[in-house]
């Protein structure tokens, strides 16, 4: 009678050890004998208490935290070093009186501050040489249709991407330079013409697919609103 009733009583499984141990978390406190008759093996084979594993895997999480921490504090002191300049350039920006002052501030500020070797500044429009009397523009350049280049552009957002020496060339006019790079391309509308910002690098892979391009866009918000005022 007695076997037949321990045959019937259910067998416990792992989970259910492991859900009545988390709806009990004091259970080990009520109960510490047990915690010496607990073992857990590290991959060396030696045999740890439970507290033991319980204080290395706290100590590994900490490790990945304070990680976490550093990385976040490094991408804050990234953003506010970017803000600051992003503020310098808007401030000037909207100083500007002429084109030749937006062209020298494209040159200062956006080749210095945010370390690019190439900017320059694409504007279509079928009134293209209403502006051929503006001087010497080494920045600006006007078309009378979207340059072939624009093709790099997927949609109207900012687009990094990997240029090819021609794709250099044909963006950064003044480049002098017949090896690959990258660029961030950033369209634009002013007035009646379409326009877009690039800011180019000499490395293939610094203008990469996965960067943020909160802050240059910012800038093309603000130029083309400046802009909008000269053309």
């Amino acid at each position: 009678m007695s076997a037949n009733k321990e045959a019937k009583q259910p067998q416990l499984k792992d989970a259910d050890v492991v859900a009545y141990l988390r709806a009990n978390r004091d259970f080990f406190v009520d109960n510490k004998f047990l915690l010496s008759e607990l073992n857990l093996p590290h991959a060396s084979g030696r045999a740890v208490s439970l507290v033991e594993r319980q204080v290395d895997i706290l100590r590994e999480r900490n490790v990945v935290m304070r990680k976490r921490m550093n990385d976040l504090l490094n991408t804050a002191r990234h953003n506010d070093g970017l803000f600051n300049k992003t503020r310098s350039l808007t401030l000037a920006l909207l100083d500007c009186t002429s084109l030749q002052a937006l062209n020298e501030i494209l040159a200062t500020h956006v080749l210095a501050d945010f370390e690019a070797d190439f900017v320059a500044c694409h504007l279509s429009s079928e009134d293209k040489d209403r502006h051929s009397d503006a001087g010497p523009l080494d920045h600006f350049f006007f078309h009378s249709a979207p340059p072939a280049f624009t093709q790099l552009i997927t949609s109207f957002q900012a687009t990094c991407t990997p240029l090819r020496s021609e794709e250099v060339a044909a963006i950064f006019p003044l480049s002098e330079t017949d090896s690959e790079g990258s660029a961030v391309l950033i369209p634009f509308v002013a007035q009646q013409y379409e326009g877009t910002l690039a800011i180019g690098s000499r490395d293939p892979g610094h203008f990469a697919s996965d960067m943020d391009t909160l802050f240059v866009t910012y800038i093309a918000d603000v130029l083309s609103k400046v802009l909008g005022g000269h053309l």
